[in-house]
């Protein structure tokens, strides 16, 4: 990876954050692993406030890793601040105009070129069009027509000229004219302002080596976004995307223009906020805060008499607007007609051929697909019987030079990849999959798992580092763990599930490992250990208070609780106040909660929202739980959803749909069902059933798919449960049935083919999260019939 000149304390919080994805854990997992507040480790994490050495040493121990890099690192930061105060206090302060200045006397080191330099929109990724003339006296581009997204643009456009940065992302499908509108958009940019297109050596390697250098009047050119913030290792999409926002939020470094363009799929996974995990919230409130996003339609709607002034002006648009079908005519411009002749007209082999690209693609691969990729995967996704009729000798060069040949002046399926001049030359060559066939084919085969064969093949000829990392991730998400670990030295890289025993370990077991750490810490604060170390007293007693609970000890350790308490330490109060509230002592327990809502801590603010919420106090519990959420800055978004449920518990039935709607709002699409509940409960059928259909175009399929369910329509249960999945929003409906089916003996057979689908779809983590609920309640013979699923995807690969 590029390197990006970081502060310390900057790489520390990095540092943190890509332990925590590298184990599979969420803010709330690692709080509960390490013990501490939620505040203090989102503070951790976020690089931006230096955490107490205490902290680093629990949170060392939750992550399985060695302190001592990270205190340094702290050492490191706590000194740096302390020269950059003494610094700032020695030289003047620079108003804007002077970083103006400074930034148009840097703008030779400057990422980007001129926009007046700008001559090939082809380097910028805008498709090529269909040739009716042979090529030689026509314009690369077809005439323009305008659409409504284009004056969101423009408006967008003169924005940034009047100094207001901004970020615009198109939405749409492929060969719907996004990339086409940006190019447009520049167009109406002066001549000293740049354009940055970062690719090389790879998009995010471009991205946070030159972000820092990015100057005023600048266009960030970020095309199909995806490829900059849906990383294999989501922390590193999530340092560009905290790069991108405090660039845009930084008014003396603008102003920019950020132009992104995004399929609906990868939008709808970047900006979902639904459990078990949530990857991406920088990227998400990049995106969705004060960005300007436009969706655009597969179909072209503009005005008539400017398409038809058009047509006469361009063959291409004429042909186009009176052969395009269902009003597709970009598509029909960018040769997709043609792109989908060539493809049904292919060899066996070439299909073959296809069909490993599109996986590759779909599976994390990334657009530069090198032969010996193609060839391998190919085979290994051939069956036997085409294999010894049609692989006959050259059928790789007959299937690429088929595949390759442009269609109609557009090219083909897999076009060969020109290295741009000033890069290394490949060490073979490099072939790229057409957009619009990409995102055919990878929701055709959205819930498919090659066989073991193309994974090995994959992994051994991905082209580069970050390539086979994403592929590895791939595998693990779909219960292949050994061949991660091949990738990753042998490491368990998100923690899905031990190998070594079933989910969840038993009571006794736990009591065991208590009891034991127990007495380690008495003999520890026997020898004298802990008195000479501040630091680690302050982490054992967490630890002895945590394991004395476990025992049924509380009253002890609430002593300790209490006694951290005292030091100052914000999260220990919430500990305190809920030991009040398990023995009926409410008042006391308010009294500890509010102690820890005033000194900062969510955990605190929560647990007070809960009971004000009970005393009727609606709008102290609302003005916490804003606190708590924080949506902006990527806060806990499920604060709403628990407020909203408070609230009905409590009869408040005009605040509960309130702040449902605010947790739909900010990505709870699971929250629908509530809503229209509520919306029933009050007679208002209307809005009952216009919320509905707004829940299933979200992709909140719950309530269909169990009525599908009790009618023992099991097939159309299973495709309500998948379409929610695809549309990228929750894991609610699929987690749901997989609960419903393995809970009763007669539908386990069907529960469990239900989870081994969701396994090859990339959803190990739901089917492992079910397995957890089912052993708590007792449900064992659905746990093991889970375990069998996971051993036999593993094994196949193994092998």
């Amino acid at each position: 990876m590029g390197n990006v000149h970081e502060d310390p304390l900057s790489e520390l919080g990095l540092r943190l954050r890509t332990l925590r994805a590298q184990r599979g854990l969420q803010v709330n997992g690692l709080t509960n692993r390490s013990m501490l507040g939620r505040t203090t480790v989102s503070q951790a994490l976020g690089g931006k406030v230096v955490p107490s050495e205490a902290t680093l040493v629990a949170l060392a121990q939750a992550l399985s890793t060695e302190p001592r890099p990270l205190l340094e690192l702290r050492q490191d930061a706590v000194q740096g601040r302390g020269q950059e105060r003494q610094l700032r206090r020695r030289q003047p302060s620079t108003g804007p105009h002077a970083a103006g200045h400074q930034a148009r006397g840097d703008a030779r080191e400057r990422p980007g070129r001129l926009v007046r330099e700008l001559r090939d929109p082809f380097d910028l990724e805008v498709q090529w069009a269909i040739d009716v003339s042979g090529g030689d006296d026509s314009d690369p581009l077809p005439v323009y027509v305008e659409r409504e997204h284009d004056a969101l643009l423009r408006e967008t456009v003169l924005g940034a000229l009047e100094g207001r940065s901004a970020l615009v992302t198109l939405i749409g499908g492929s060969s719907t004219g996004k990339t086409r509108a940006c190019w447009e958009a520049v167009q109406l940019l002066p001549d000293e302002w740049r354009l940055w297109h970062p690719i090389a050596p790879s998009h995010t390697d471009a991205v946070l080596a030159g972000l820092a250098k990015v100057g005023a009047h600048t266009v960030l050119w970020l095309n199909e976004v995806q490829h900059y913030l849906l990383t294999s290792d989501p922390a590193v999409g999530e340092r560009v995307a905290a790069g991108l926002r405090e660039l845009l939020r930084t008014p003396e470094r603008g102003p920019v223009l950020a132009l992104a363009t995004a399929h609906p799929e990868d939008w709808a996974r970047l900006t979902a906020a639904s459990p078990p995990r949530d990857d991406y919230p920088h990227a998400r409130a990049l995106l969705t805060g004060s960005s300007v996003r436009v969706r655009i339609p597969d179909q072209f709607i503009c005005d008539h008499a400017a398409l038809e002034e058009a047509a006469q002006a361009d063959p291409r648009v004429a042909e186009a607007s009176a052969v395009a079908i269902e009003g597709r005519l970009t598509q029909y411009l960018a040769g997709v007609p043609a792109l989908l002749e060539r493809v049904g007209l292919a060899s066996r082999m070439a299909r073959c051929l296809l069909i490993a690209a599109v996986q590759l693609r779909r599976l994390g691969h990334g657009p530069m697909l090198p032969l010996h990729g193609l060839e391998a995967t190919a085979a290994s996704l051939t069956p036997d019987h085409i294999w010894n009729e049609h692989a006959r000798p050259g059928w790789l060069e007959s299937a690429l030079e088929y595949l390759s040949a442009p269609c109609r002046g557009v090219p083909g399926p897999l076009s060969p990849v020109q290295p741009r001049p000033g890069t290394p030359p490949a060490d073979q060559p490099l072939y790229q999959l057409s957009g619009h066939l990409f995102g055919i084919g990878r929701y055709e085969l959205r819930h498919d798992c090659p066989p073991a064969a193309f994974w090995a093949a994959a992994l051994q000829h991905a082209y580069t580092d970050e390539d086979r990392q994403a592929l590895a991730t791939s595998a693990y998400e779909r219960g292949r763990v050994c061949l991660s670990a091949s990738v990753s030295d042998g490491r368990d890289l998100f923690g899905l599930y031990d190998r070594g025993s079933s989910y969840v370990l038993g009571q006794e077991a736990d009591r065991a490992r208590a009891e034991n750490a127990v007495a380690t810490i008495s003999e520890q604060r026997a020898s004298g250990q802990l008195q000479r170390n501040a630091v680690l007293a302050y982490f054992y007693q967490r630890q002895e208070a945590h394991h004395l609970d476990q025992l049924g000890e509380h009253e002890q350790a609430a002593a300790i609780w209490r006694e951290l308490a005292d030091q100052g330490h914000p999260d220990a109060f919430v500990h305190v106040g809920r030991y009040h509230l398990e023995f009926g002592r409410r008042t006391p327990a308010e009294r500890w909660f509010r102690q820890g809502a005033e000194a900062g801590d969510d955990d605190a603010m929560q647990d007070l929202v809960f009971l004000v919420a009970e005393d009727g106090l609606f709008d102290e519990a609302a003005e916490w739980t804003e606190r708590i959420a924080r949506p902006a800055e990527s806060g806990d978004i499920y604060a709403y959803s628990r407020l909203a449920y408070c609230s009905k518990r409590a009869g408040n039935l005009t605040q509960a749909k309130i702040y449902f709607r605010k947790a739909i709002d900010a990505g709870l699409v699971d929250c629908y069902q509530e809503l229209i509940e509520l919306h029933l409960e009050e007679g208002d059928i209307e809005g009952a059933c216009r919320l509905y259909a707004e829940a299933i175009e979200a992709g909140e399929t719950s309530a269909p798919m169990m009525r599908a369910e009790e009618q023992r329509e099991h097939a159309k249960a299973d495709e309500l449960a998948f379409t929610a999945l695809d549309r990228g929003r929750t894991v609610e409906p699929l987690r749901l049935l997989l609960l419903h089916r393995l809970q009763q003996p007669d539908t386990v057979t069907l529960g469990t083919a239900l989870g081994r689908a969701a396994i090859d779809a990339g959803e190990a983590f739901i089917v492992n999260a079910v397995a957890s609920e089912l052993s708590a309640d007792g449900h064992n013979r659905a746990v093991e019939a889970l375990q069998r699923i996971f051993d036999e995807v593993d094994e196949s690969v193994g092998q």
